[in-house]
C-alpha cells in the first residue's frame, strides 16, 4: 500500500476514534460543568459574532478593557465564524469547534512524527497512546485523584471539565508547526516557510502556553541537527519567529505581553520566579545538555533526538513543580497535557525500537494484546466520557433566572457578579461586570487589587463589608452578587458569604443565591467631581481607603450635578452634563493609552487616576458635552503598521525567489 495511503487511513482512524470518545461534544450546548470558565470563552465568540466591525474595546469585563485583552482571539474568531456560518449557538459551536481539535490532536501529532521519522508504525502508536492513556495520571498522584482515576481522560477532562479549548486547540496546532519548521529547516522552500508561519501564529493566538511549547519544541528540534546546522538553523527559526511575531502583533501587542508576564505568576498560587526557579531552570539545562552529549556519544537517530530532549524538558517543567516545588515558569502544572503528548512519542519509539527485534510469533501475540487492551481502553473512555459530559437544563438554573433578572433590573450598569455565574453571565445578558474576565490579562493592578480585597477580606475584620462596599462603589457597580451554599460552586469566591447581611438591601434570591443593591446616587459610570476629590495616591492594599474614601463621598454629594453616559458603539460613548473649570469628570472606566476626548467640540488631555481609571479635566464653564472614543492608540497605529510592512516584504521576498527560479 503507497505511504500516503497508509497516512491518510490511519489519519482517519485516529480521528474517528476519538470523535467515539468525544462525541458527545459535538451536541452539548452547556456543560452541567457550570465551575469551568469556558463561558468566558463563549461570551467572547458571541459578541465577535454579534460585532465583527467593532472590537477596539470590550466593555463588558473588568471595569472596561482593549478586546485584545480578553483572551487571545484565534478559537473565538473560528467559534464566531462558525456560528454565524452554521446558525448554532456560540455555546454549541464553541464545543463542536473544541471538540474538532480534540479529535485532531492525535491526528497532527501522528503527521508530524510520521514526516520526521519517516516510521508510520510507531508514529500511530504514539498517537494511539496520546488518544488513550493519560500519562500524567499515571506519575502524579495528584493528577489521578482530580481525573478520578489512573485509567481516565485526562485530556478529555481538562476539555469536559475544565473547559479548556483554547488549550486543547493549541495542542493541535502545534505538531503542524514542528512539522512546516522541520521541512522549512531541511527544504527551505518559500512554501515550507510560510506555512511554519502560519502554524507559529495559529499556536500563539490560540493559548498563551503555546509560545512556551512552541519555543520549547523548536529549540529541541534545532538541536537535534547535526551541529554545523545548528547555528543556520536557530537564524531561520529566529526569523521565521521574528516574522511572525511581526504579523500579528496588532492582535498580541508589547503591552499585553508585559500585562500577562506581570499577572501570570500569582495566578493559581505564586509562580513568581526566585533563586529557587533559578535552580530548577539550571537543573533542566544541565540535563538538557547531558542528554544532547548522550545522544551525540550513541549516535541516537534525529527524531530520537528530538523526541527524548522535548519529552526532558516538556515533563520536567511540571514534574520540577509538582514534585519540588521549583517553578520554571508560571503555572507549570498546566503543562501537563503537552507531558503527555512528549512521553507518548518517545515511549513508542523506544518500544519499536525492542519490537523489532521480537520473533515473528512474539510480534504477533504483542499485537494482539495490544489491540485487546485498546478496545478495552476505548470502551473505558466512552464510558467514562458518557459519565463526563453532561448536558445542564440551564434555562431551569437559579444562574440564569438571576442573570436574566439583573438583566431587567440593571440594563446596562455595571455589576458585580461572584463566582461561576460571572463566566456565564455575558453569554445572555451585554451587561457589563466589575470582573469577568480573564486576571492575566488585566491591565489595572488596582482594579486586580480590589477584586482579591473583596474577596479575600484579607485583614479587614469587622470592616470587611463596608471596604468591599466602598470599593464596588469607587468601581461603579450598582449591585453584587452572592452564591448561596447550596450553588453549584466549585471554590466559594468569598471568604465571608454573609458579609453583606445587613449592609445591603436583598434585592432578589433564589435557592440561596443572592443579588445586593449598592446604593449610588447616579447609575452613570461618569461623575462630576470636585478636582481636589480624584485619587491622586495609588492605594498599596484592600485597607487603604482613605483617599478612596473622599472619592466615594464626592460620587454621593447630592450638589454636585449628574453626567449622564450613553455608549454610541462598543468603543465610543459621550457625556452630557454641566461643570465650571474647579470640577473634573471622573469616568469609571480603565485608562489605557488610545483614549481620545473631546469637550464642546474641544479636543482635551486624558488622564489617570491612582484607581487606574479615566479623569478628564474639560475645563467647562456651564454645559459640557463630553465624546470619548477608544482607537488603541500609538501602539496600535505602529504594531499596525510593522504587520502591513511585514506582510509587504514578505510578498516582494517571494516574488524575488519567483524570479530566481529557472
Amino acid at each position: 500500500m503507497p505511504r500516503s495511503r497508509r497516512l491518510s487511513l490511519a489519519s482517519l482512524f485516529l480521528f474517528l476514534l476519538n470523535v467515539l470518545v468525544a462525541h458527545r461534544l459535538f451536541t452539548l450546548e452547556y456543560s452541567a460543568h457550570f465551575e469551568s470558565n469556558e463561558g468566558t470563552f463563549i461570551a467572547i465568540a458571541r459578541l465577535m459574532a454579534a460585532h465583527p466591525t467593532d472590537l477596539l474595546w470590550w466593555p463588558f469585563w473588568d471595569a472596561g478593557i482593549p478586546f485584545v485583552n480578553t483572551y487571545l482571539p484565534l478559537l473565538h474568531a473560528i467559534v464566531a465564524a462558525f456560528s454565524r456560518l452554521s446558525g448554532l449557538s456560540p455555546a454549541l459551536s464553541f464545543h463542536a469547534v473544541s471538540a474538532f481539535f480534540y479529535c485532531a490532536g492525535p491526528v497532527t501529532l501522528f503527521l508530524m512524527a510520521a514526516a520526521l521519522s519517516h516510521r508510520t508504525g510507531p508514529s500511530f502508536l504514539a498517537a494511539l497512546l496520546y488518544s488513550l492513556t493519560s500519562l500524567s495520571s499515571l506519575v502524579f498522584p495528584a493528577v489521578a485523584n482530580d481525573a478520578g482515576g489512573l485509567w481516565n481522560a485526562r485530556r478529555l477532562q481538562i476539555l469536559g471539565f475544565y473547559g479548556e479549548g483554547p488549550h486543547i486547540a493549541t495542542l493541535a496546532f502545534l505538531p503542524l508547526a514542528i512539522l512546516f519548521l522541520h521541512y522549512s529547516l531541511i527544504r527551505r522552500t518559500a512554501l515550507h516557510l510560510v506555512l511554519t508561519g502560519v502554524a507559529f501564529a495559529c499556536v500563539v493566538l490560540t493559548n498563551a502556553f503555546g509560545a512556551v511549547d512552541l519555543a520549547v519544541l523548536a529549540v529541541c528540534l534545532v538541536s537535534s541537527l547535526p551541529p554545523r546546522r545548528i547555528l543556520p538553523a536557530l537564524f531561520t527559526t529566529a526569523a521565521i519567529g521574528v516574522a511572525t511575531y511581526l504579523l500579528i502583533c496588532p492582535l498580541l501587542p508589547p503591552s499585553l505581553l508585559q500585562t500577562i508576564r506581570a499577572n501570570s505568576p500569582t495566578v493559581d498560587g505564586d509562580f513568581r520566579f526566585t533563586s529557587r526557579s533559578a535552580q530548577g531552570l539550571a537543573a533542566l539545562a544541565l540535563a538538557f545538555a547531558a542528554l544532547w552529549l548522550l545522544n551525540r556519544r550513541f549516535h541516537v537517530a534525529p527524531h530520537l533526538r528530538f523526541f527524548s530532549s522535548a519529552a526532558l524538558v516538556l515533563s520536567g517543567i511540571p514534574l520540577l513543580a509538582i514534585c519540588f516545588r521549583l517553578y520554571v515558569v508560571p503555572q507549570p502544572h498546566r503543562y501537563q497535557p503537552e507531558m503527555e503528548m512528549a512521553l507518548c512519542l518517545l515511549i513508542a519509539f523506544l518500544s519499536s525500537l525492542r519490537f523489532t527485534r521480537l520473533t515473528h510469533p512474539a510480534r504477533a501475540v504483542l499485537l494482539a494484546a495490544l489491540l485487546v487492551l485498546c478496545l478495552r481502553q476505548t470502551i473505558h473512555y466512552v464510558r467514562y466520557a458518557h459519565r463526563l459530559i453532561q448536558p445542564a437544563a440551564i434555562d431551569r438554573s437559579s444562574t440564569v433566572h438571576m442573570i436574566e433578572w439583573i438583566a431587567r433590573h440593571y440594563g446596562g450598569q455595571r455589576v458585580m457578579v461572584s463566582g461561576s455565574a460571572s463566566y456565564l453571565f455575558n453569554d445572555f445578558v451585554d451587561t457589563p461586570q466589575l470582573h469577568g474576565g480573564h486576571t492575566p490579562n488585566d491591565p489595572n493592578w488596582v482594579h486586580g487589587m480590589i477584586l482579591f480585597a473583596i474577596a479575600s477580606g484579607m485583614n479587614a475584620g469587622s470592616l470587611d463589608a463596608a471596604n468591599s462596599v466602598l470599593w464596588m462603589k469607587a468601581f461603579g457597580a450598582q449591585a453584587v452578587t452572592v452564591p448561596g451554599p447550596s450553588s453549584l460552586e466549585y471554590a466559594p469566591p468569598y471568604a465571608n458569604p454573609h458579609k453583606f447581611d445587613g449592609v445591603l438591601p436583598v434585592v432578589w434570591q433564589e435557592n440561596g443565591d443572592r443579588v445586593y443593591s449598592i446604593a449610588n446616587r447616579s447609575s452613570s459610570l461618569a461623575h462630576v467631581i470636585p478636582a481636589a476629590a480624584a485619587v491622586s495616591t495609588r492605594p498599596i492594599n484592600g485597607l487603604d481607603t482613605d483617599r478612596t474614601a473622599l472619592y466615594v463621598a464626592a460620587l454621593d454629594d447630592p450638589s454636585l450635578p449628574e453626567a449622564p453616559l450613553r455608549w454610541r458603539n462598543l468603543h465610543a460613548f459621550s457625556i452630557s452634563t454641566t461643570a465650571n473649570p474647579e470640577q473634573a469628570i471622573s469616568i469609571q472606566i480603565t485608562y489605557v493609552p488610545g483614549w481620545h476626548a473631546s469637550a464642546n467640540g474641544r479636543p482635551i488631555a486624558v488622564a489617570q487616576d491612582a484607581l487606574g481609571l479615566l479623569l478628564l479635566h474639560p475645563a467647562c464653564h456651564g454645559p459640557c458635552q463630553i465624546e470619548m472614543s477608544y482607537d488603541g492608540g500609538r501602539e496600535r497605529s505602529i504594531t499596525l503598521f510593522l504587520s502591513l510592512a511585514t506582510v509587504l516584504m514578505l510578498c516582494l521576498w517571494l516574488l524575488a525567489r519567483t524570479g530566481r527560479r529557472p
